[in-house]
C-alpha cells in the first residue's frame, strides 16, 4: 500500500499494488480528485533510463519518506 499527497490538487489517497508490480514492473495511479497519473516505480525504464521508485523520486526532491514494512518483509 502507498500513501500519498497529490502535488496536483492536494488531495491525499491511499493505494493498494503487488509487490511484484512494485519491485519489476510498473506503477502509475491515477489521483481520485483531478485523475492525474503519478509514476509510482518504473523498473522497466519506460520513463527513465533507470530503475526508479517513488522512494527515489522524493529523494530528488528532497521529500521524506516513510516506508512500513509488512509482516513478510519483516
Amino acid at each position: 500500500m502507498v500513501g500519498f499527497t497529490c502535488e496536483v490538487c492536494d488531495q491525499r489517497s491511499n493505494h493498494v499494488m503487488s509487490a511484484l508490480s512494485y519491485t519489476k514492473g510498473v506503477v502509475l495511479i491515477q489521483c481520485p480528485g483531478c485523475k492525474n497519473r503519478h509514476l509510482i516505480a518504473d523498473n522497466l525504464g519506460w520513463f527513465r533510463d533507470e530503475k526508479v521508485n517513488i522512494e527515489d523520486l522524493a529523494r530528488e526532491k528532497g521529500e521524506s519518506v516513510r516506508r512500513v514494512l509488512n509482516d513478510d518483509e519483516k
